[in-house]
């Protein structure tokens, strides 16, 4: 008899990266994850033998530069402050500050916008106001006026 070596089970251990297929799959034809087994749900591996895209970073934009009060245009200053106490100056110095931004680049386009934006609504609510005032006050001389009374 000749000598050979025992046959038994022998383990498949895979060895390197080479030993990977090659080949692409395919069209429709399911591909196998880590394990060995096919249309696993959550599988990590890219299906139909396609390479998962590499996703690169968005470019950095430019660094924030770090503003300061004497950076910042005047009139966008001046606009949210007179904002909160006479709203009609707020947006007239929000706009002016607004047309200076656009023309020097300066700092303080928020600040503008901000002022502009509150003065509006700060006038807008005013104006809503007065107007159910008025509207209440009508109602009840228009009631009272009618000499209908109900005890």
């Amino acid at each position: 008899m000749s000598t050979t070596e025992p046959t038994g089970p022998t383990q498949h251990q895979p060895s390197q990266a080479s030993e990977q297929p090659t080949v692409q799959l395919p069209y429709g034809a399911p591909s196998a994850d880590a394990a060995g087994t096919t249309g696993t749900a959550g599988a990590a591996a890219p299906q139909y033998g396609y390479e998962a895209p590499a996703y690169a970073y968005p470019a950095q934009g430019a660094t924030p530069q770090r503003t300061t009060v004497k950076d910042t245009n005047t009139y966008a200053l001046v606009a949210i402050v007179l904002a909160f106490i006479a709203p009609i100056a707020g947006i007239i110095f929000g706009h002016l500050g607004l047309n200076q931004i656009k023309r020097t680049g300066d700092a303080g386009r928020g600040l503008a916008l901000t002022a502009v934006i509150y003065g509006y609504c700060a006038i807008a609510l005013g104006v809503l106001f007065v107007v159910m005032y008025i509207g209440f006050i009508v109602m009840i001389v228009g009631a009272a006026a009618s000499g209908s009374y109900y005890y």
